[in-house]
């Protein structure tokens, strides 16, 4: 219970959150003052917005948030616990909404204690979150820097895009050989870390993919390069993560893909626009922890009576 409330701690009085609720208005003024620049851009936009592929984009976001857990096993395995796919899987769909709870770090907060409840040591339950973070940040830099190296020719987006890759892969390599090494009683499997890697990738194809899918429905196809689109997703992703002190990435998100995303259409138009997957994701996420629920219920009932 103590690393509970020491997270709690952190979440409700430390500098951090108070810095995070200063910058909230910040952000949400920047992202008013875009949509209020781009209404009269946006508004053909909106009448010619496709519902089918918004729909889609919403249902890779929630499935992605199932493909997620996949990662939690591994690291499971890893540490020899013994708990299983579902179990994990309901562990994080069904604290989804915590995220989105001030203070930004709930539904960390939330699983802990589940682990916790679980019988899980505090150690292990904290290298779960710290690993499967630091994997997601690398990962998503090293996808979104290899898609930009594939998609580009410019010599000097190549070498940035290079060097992210190159800084990427060595931060990954030392994360694996530090879980690697870390258990003193037996080393862990290296199939069970690149079945963590894979995993981590596979989350972050779909989270593109829905991205892509949702950039699709609101400008059609206007000749933009979907491998530019999903790069720019992942690296932009990757930057609110950094900047901690945007909840969510909370504006800083918006700003950096609006910088990257390859569109003839003006900043304000862009920035409202990558402002407006947000909504894709927490339908999506809805859907995912609505699907929890229920799976959550049939385990206490009889087979015969789940849908």
């Amino acid at each position: 219970m103590e690393m509970v409330a020491w997270l709690r701690k952190v979440a409700t009085s430390s500098w951090l959150p108070r810095l995070r609720h200063g910058f909230i208005p910040l952000a949400l003024v920047f992202l008013a003052y875009s949509a209020y620049r781009a209404k009269d851009s946006l508004l053909p936009l909106l009448t010619t917005v496709s519902l089918p592929l918004l729909l889609l984009a919403s249902l890779l976001w929630g499935l992605a948030q199932w493909i997620g857990p996949l990662a939690s096993l591994a690291m499971a395995r890893i540490l020899d616990l013994r708990l299983g796919y579902r179990e994990l899987a309901l562990i994080s769909v069904l604290r989804l909404p915590a995220k989105y709870l001030p203070g930004g770090i709930w539904q960390s907060v939330a699983r802990f204690a589940a682990y916790q409840r679980l019988a899980i040591k505090n150690s292990d339950s904290m290298t779960i979150l710290i690993v499967e973070h630091v994997f997601a940040l690398g990962t998503s830099i090293a996808l979104g820097a290899a898609v930009l190296l594939l998609a580009t020719h410019a010599v000097n987006t190549s070498r940035i895009a290079g060097g992210l890759l190159a800084l990427a892969i060595i931060g990954l390599l030392l994360a694996s050989t530090w879980l690697r090494y870390k258990q003193h009683h037996a080393r862990p499997d290296l199939a069970w870390i690149l079945k963590l890697s894979l995993s981590t990738c596979l989350f972050w194809m779909l989270a593109a993919a829905s991205f892509c899918m949702y950039w699709i429905a609101v400008f059609g196809n206007d000749g933009a390069d979907l491998r530019l689109v999903a790069s720019s997703y992942l690296l932009s992703w990757a930057a609110g993560f950094v900047v901690i002190f945007s909840p969510q990435g909370l504006g800083v998100f918006e700003w950096v893909a609006a910088h990257l995303v390859p569109s003839a259409h003006s900043m304000s138009v862009v920035v409202t626009a990558v402002a407006g997957f947000r909504m894709i994701t927490i339908i999506g996420d809805l859907s995912a922890w609505s699907l929890g629920l229920v799976v959550s219920r049939c385990r206490h009932r009889a087979p015969e009576s789940c849908p």
